[in-house]
């Protein structure tokens, strides 16, 4: 991700962070910083989870009972 100068309006700077070429976010440079940081966080989780097993079903136990009789 790369952070670059987008425009000064007002008097103040505004940055973007792009990512292969497409815009993701502007803001200042803290504001900036910020949103990588939480963008890394959220894709580390989701890589997190996607390497979990995923257990679609309970895995059911079958239990067996031996009838009595009586002789």
């Amino acid at each position: 991700m790369d952070i670059l100068f987008k425009c000064l309006q007002g008097g103040a700077r505004y940055y973007s962070v792009r990512l292969h070429g497409q815009e993701l976010f502007v803001g200042s440079p803290e504001e900036c910083e910020r949103y990588i940081s939480l963008h890394n966080a959220k894709v580390m989780q989701q890589k997190a989870d996607e390497s979990r097993p995923q257990r679609s079903k309970p895995v059911s136990i079958r239990t067996y009972r031996q009838i009595r009789t009586t002789a």
